[in-house]
């Protein structure tokens, strides 16, 4: 038997826990001996007391070590930390003050007033989401023009791509589409004035949690945290990377919560008898009940019910401090930690977990959808291209019907299908690869062309498309030319050095005629890629002809929020179909598009080929987050099928991310939070 030190009995506990502060509602779990919960919590208050306090005021509070209190290292998780004078070169006399993720600007300038010291590229890009306030009012009194964001060439100190704003409002900046080196300059531009108090904030990735960053940030109590043999430890988590230990002490005494890497699970050890292990996906929440009695230990993700246990050993008890994002060898793990419950003495019921879930459905509603999917990740290629798997695990996947997986039909939008019947790939004039997108060159046997499109004779004429792509590998004197032939000869496009460019368009006779690319060298040895870059990457795209993507059945109820990032594409024409769920909501391709919602009224949505969210109160908000209300209080549930791309015979051009559906009524706070959420996910 063991022998439990230093704590009060059972009952103890439970005459105890009145005493306790619990104004946030959180439910009574017997032998609660420790809480900790992120909600609430900011960077500024733990940098200046880095505790973070035991709610059931026993004392287990945890110092918190080595946390930077902005970016991806403390609360909310962070894009950049302004704090950091390595990362960010800020002009003072422009920001009158600034926090690790909250600027306050009170000067227009005619200089750079805040630019990045980190370069970036397509493997780094950087995205961020803002809320701008004072914008509008500056703008109208004429203090200022507006504000920019661009990336800049580190060499030429031009924009390559900006994007302006001029009034309040969520602001969205992407530059994955800028595939050369940069840094990010914010100028606030306009007459010189300090007329002006303009804040911008950024959103956090992971609101109500606090991330470690998987090297040296670790939390640990002042005093001993000691189990007994039985015990439930909750954890609410999302995993940033794998491998680590996520809290507890020694893997080989009483309690140690640790991720696997070659498994990509979660499990827990005690007395070096392992739980089993349960899947976690990298990004996605799981709420972990790790659960101990002398028979059994026991593991499970309450948000999925998966489940795993194993027998007990005989208990070791371990008189030491507890750690969380780490043990007490080492071993530090990257996770977002919204909180944890501790219960000594006691192994929670069905009854205990449900509680607990309800709590954290009530405090993180963007966390909990009924259905999802994202194409992140997927391409042309996948065996499993034609299944986008539901996140959630449910089994209600979207399937893709008569597909291409090339060109206008597929992954990404490309211009060409180097793979395609009219594409010739010369291989007796070079070695080379290739798929619908890319080719390879590993040896220039001829001058010659090497790929190109061939026409048949008496094919009509028609226009080539300007399309982007990326070239590396050209060494050596090596030139790459693009172009036709003509009557009047080949009419080319040189490239002479690795990079990012844009293909010119051009009327193409056809009528036997060809085009294509040409490497000029002859190399026995060589590494050489063309790929296209899509337009819309990241992305799947119908062909609006016949491509279809379709769920199974599932049920709607009365209230819910769809969100997600998508854009129609536009046809020319009004098309019966997009996403369409009857009964519960209908979003075709007009221009502007049309939604209707709980088979209401139609309305026209200008000016907008997307929306971010809409509720079933009749709440759409835009690509900017404004808010447009058509509520007609009209009630209706469905059990019918998700549509994308088509409804019944009708067909059309969509280009698709990702998309959830929860079954609340989100606030507009809470919107944001779970869009902000779906960009993280990742296909399965």
């Amino acid at each position: 038997m063991s022998v439990f030190i230093g704590y009060p009995s059972f009952m103890a506990y439970q005459m105890m826990k009145g005493k306790k502060g619990n104004n946030d509602g959180f439910p009574s779990v017997p032998g609660m001996i420790a809480r900790y919960s992120a909600l609430g919590l900011t960077n500024e208050q733990m940098a200046a007391n880095p505790v973070w306090k035991d709610l059931t005021g026993n004392g287990h509070d945890l110092q918190m070590k080595n946390f930077a209190w902005g970016g991806m290292s403390g609360v909310g998780g962070y894009v950049d930390n302004w704090n950091s004078s390595a990362d960010w070169d800020i002009n003072n006399y422009w920001v009158n003050s600034h926090t690790d993720h909250k600027l306050q600007l009170i000067t227009a300038s005619t200089v750079v007033q805040m630019k990045s010291n980190n370069i970036y590229n397509a493997e780094n890009v950087y995205k961020n989401i803002l809320n701008v306030n004072g914008l509008t009012e500056a703008v109208n009194k004429g203090s200022v023009g507006g504000l920019s964001i661009s990336a800049t060439d580190p060499i030429t100190s031009k924009a390559i791509k900006t994007f302006s704003f001029d009034t309040d409002g969520v602001i969205q900046i992407s530059f994955d589409d800028v595939l050369q080196d940069y840094y990010v300059v914010y100028f606030l531009f306009g007459n010189n004035t300090n007329d002006v108090d303009i804040t911008i904030e950024q959103l956090p990735l992971y609101p109500g949690f606090i991330l470690g960053d998987g090297v040296d940030d670790f939390a640990v109590t002042e005093k001993e945290l000691n189990l007994e043999d039985t015990y439930t430890v909750y954890t609410p988590l999302i995993l940033l990377k794998y491998g680590g230990v996520v809290c507890g002490k020694n893997s080989d005494k009483d309690f140690s919560l640790n991720t696997v890497i070659y498994s990509k699970s979660i499990g827990f050890d005690s007395a070096n008898a392992w739980s089993g292990s349960i899947p976690v996906d990298l990004f996605e929440f799981v709420l972990v009940a790790c659960k101990r009695s002398p028979q059994t230990m026991y593991v499970k993700d309450l948000v999925t019910g998966k489940s795993n246990q194993n027998e007990s050993k005989e208990f070791v008890p371990n008189p030491r401090k507890y750690f969380v994002w780490r043990n007490v060898g080492g071993s530090w793990c990257q996770v977002a930690i919204a909180g944890q419950i501790i219960c000594n003495g006691y192994y929670s019921t069905d009854e205990d977990d449900e509680k607990v879930l309800d709590w954290y459905k009530k405090q993180y509603p963007w966390l909990f959808f009924d259905q999802a999917w994202t194409v992140v990740g997927k391409t042309n290629e996948d065996e499993d291209r034609a299944t986008i798997a539901n996140i959630t695990g449910n089994g209600n996947n979207l399937v893709l019907s008569n597909s291409g997986f090339a060109e206008g039909s597929g992954y990404g939008l490309y211009a060409e299908n180097y793979a395609g019947g009219r594409w010739v790939q010369s291989t007796d004039r070079a070695d080379l690869t290739w798929t619908s997108y890319s080719v390879n060159i590993t040896s220039v046997k001829v001058a010659s062309t090497q790929l190109y499109y061939q026409s048949y004779p008496e094919q009509p004429s028609f226009i080539v498309p300007s399309y982007k792509i990326k070239v590396y590998g050209l060494k050596d004197g090596q030139t790459l030319s693009y172009g036709q032939a003509t009557s009047e000869g080949q009419h080319l496009y040189k490239i002479s050095e690795d990079g990012t460019y844009t293909l010119p368009s051009f009327p193409f006779k056809a009528n036997g005629d060809w085009y294509g690319f040409t490497l000029n060298k002859v190399q026995e040895s060589c590494d050489i890629t063309i790929e296209q870059i899509p337009e819309y990457e990241g992305y799947l795209v119908t062909d609006g002809v016949d491509d279809k993507i379709t769920s199974s059945t599932f049920e709607m109820g009365n209230d819910w929020t769809v969100i997600g990032d998508w854009e129609l594409i536009n046809t020319g024409k009004n098309d019966n179909a997009g996403i369409v769920k009857f009964d519960s909501i209908v979003i075709y391709n007009y221009n502007p598009i049309l939604i209707n919602i709980k088979n209401g009224r139609n309305h026209l949505i200008p000016d907008q080929n997307t929306v971010n969210a809409i509720c079933s109160d009749g709440r759409i908000y835009s690509k900017d987050w404004k808010e447009s209300i058509y509520n007609e209080e009209t009630e209706s549930t469905s059990k019918n099928l998700l549509t994308m791309g088509y409804s019944g015979n009708s067909y059309t051009k969509i280009a698709f991310k990702n998309l959830a559906i929860y079954p609340t009524v989100l606030s507009k706070e809470d919107c944001i939070k779970a869009y902000n959420y779906l960009q993280t996910l990742k296909a399965k």
